[in-house]
């Protein structure tokens, strides 16, 4: 009995022996844990810097976050709702050639006759407290009621409508006060890489003030909406911010929730976005308005040339460093680059020491300055740089046709001819470009009956009087009286053969 008490004395005492150790140890864990972590002397191999930057990152993602919804608040009250409606007419069938065949019955069933709405929708962004909203030209122009829907539900017909085709911006007024108006920003500060919103109504207005975020992709972007006219002031903003049907118009807005740009168009292969979004830049955009509003047309800046961009061939034939530019094909008569040092052949890489890509960069830089402002251009003329100043006028509403490349006939003799610009060169396969080429003749003409043909070159009028150009041709022309000879020098290929007129009789 007393060996079977010892034992039993003997476990409980171990038990409670290892119960005891255990807590000690389990204590002393939990004391090192806290120890560690509390310690401002970490162990050799700690990752001190790592466990720093984590918590930075999760900062930075909080502060983006935060960012975007305080932007989401701010500026999407000022985004509004557009819808078009304009009423169409069934096509009449009573001259149908079918109508006999099918009997009268038959297109009064299938084709009744009536009207019915089309209707379409956008978006716009509210750019003063009285009622006036930027939106695109394209989003209005169709409609003959247009429906404003502000984002507390209230609506408003459309009171005035002034749009630009040209650059695809139009302003819209209705009759109201104290509206959120959002705060305009500089697109000209606007960086690659940078973060922008883009807020609009795709689809429906189920959708409407819809947020999505991107970054600017790319700036500066032209002929994106060449298809569709070829004449368009472009100079985009492309985002790969989510841009839909619908969102046109809305508003793309910067981390201080200003705006930047009008959204207008995407690229895409399925009807939605792909990730290539574009938009008018705001500064383009505000220009618009305020001439549409304040003179009810867009007054633009004009140059007066007629240009093509640079391609490598062209580059290298221009001892150029690489391709970029506008090449002048023409300059207009009575413009301003004829009364300023331009001449055809002259390749304009500069406007004001900013750099131009393209002719659609320079084409849409010009238009958006001001008349009888005076600029400098820095051009390509053989190779060499140089520095024109010129003082733009104003675009007319037509522009003279005639100028110093335009063709000019020749009377009686039945050719007409032109300035030699790079681009004949490369359609002719030219390999000078001095003198005047010919670009038609007639059938049966006197030039026919010499076997000129398009694509010859006439180099001297007169056997010791070279020409260049056409102003050089007109110049040596009127020293001919009528009835008197002239005798041409003319470059057919690789051969050269002279061609001799009479000049006729008034």
């Amino acid at each position: 009995m007393r060996k079977t008490l010892s034992r039993i004395f003997l476990a409980i005492s171990l038990f409670s022996i290892g119960f005891i150790v255990a807590l000690i140890l389990i204590s002393d864990f939990e004391w090192t844990k806290q120890g560690q972590a509390a310690s401002p002397t970490p162990a050799v191999n700690a990752p001190k810097s790592e466990s720093t930057l984590g918590e930075d990152t999760k900062n930075s993602a909080l502060a983006l976050n935060n960012a975007f919804v305080e932007i989401a608040k701010k500026t999407t009250k000022s985004v509004v709702t557009i819808r078009t409606t304009k009423v169409i007419e069934h096509p009449s069938m009573e001259n149908s050639p079918f109508k006999e065949f099918f009997g009268k019955d038959f297109f009064e069933r299938f084709y009744p006759k009536g009207e019915f709405k089309s209707s379409a929708l956008g978006s716009g962004v509210i750019v003063s407290n009285d009622g006036y909203i930027l939106t695109n030209h394209h989003v209005v122009s169709q409609g003959e009621e247009i429906t404003v829907k502000l984002k507390d539900g209230r609506e408003f017909e459309a009171e005035e409508v002034k749009s630009d085709e040209m650059t695809d911006i139009a302003v819209i007024k209705i009759d109201a006060e104290d509206l959120p108006a959002i705060q305009i920003g500089n697109s000209d500060q606007l960086n690659v890489g940078e973060w922008v919103l883009a807020i609009g109504s795709p689809f429906s207005e189920q959708l409407q003030h819809t947020v999505t975020a991107g970054i600017v992709s790319a700036k500066g972007r032209t002929d994106v909406m060449r298809a569709r006219n070829r004449d368009l002031y472009e100079n985009f903003i492309q985002t790969d911010a989510a841009i839909n049907p619908g969102n046109s118009g809305g508003a793309l807005v910067n981390l201080y929730g200003q705006l930047v740009g009008i959204n207008t168009a995407i690229a895409t292969r399925s009807g939605g976005s792909q990730g290539v979004g574009f938009a008018i830049p705001i500064n383009m955009a505000t220009k618009v308005m305020n001439d549409l509003i304040e003179k009810g047309r867009v007054v633009r800046a004009w140059l007066g040339v007629r240009i093509q961009d640079v391609d490598n061939d062209l580059a290298n034939s221009m001892d150029m460093d690489r391709p970029y530019g506008a090449a002048v094909l023409e300059v207009v008569s009575e413009s301003p680059a004829a009364k300023s040092d331009l001449k055809v052949g002259d390749v304009i890489v500069e406007v004001d020491g900013k750099d131009v890509r393209n002719s659609s960069e320079l084409r849409t830089r010009i238009a958006g300055l001001n008349p009888d402002s005076e600029h400098e251009l820095t051009i390509i003329r053989k190779g060499k740089k140089k520095r024109v100043t010129v003082t733009l006028g104003e675009l007319p509403e037509n522009i003279p046709q005639r100028s110093s490349t335009q063709d000019e006939s020749v009377s009686n003799f039945g050719m007409t001819l032109r300035d030699i610009t790079p681009s004949m060169e490369k359609q002719f396969n030219l390999s000078v470009g001095s003198g005047v080429l010919v670009t038609e003749v007639e059938r049966g003409s006197p030039a026919a009956e010499k076997n000129i043909r398009p694509g010859h070159v006439i180099t001297h009028v007169g056997l010791d009087n070279p020409i260049d150009n056409m102003d050089e041709y007109r110049e040596a022309m009127s020293k001919y009286q009528p009835g008197e000879s002239v005798l041409f020098i003319v470059r057919a290929g690789e051969n050269t053969f002279f061609a001799g007129f009479e000049i006729p009789e008034e």
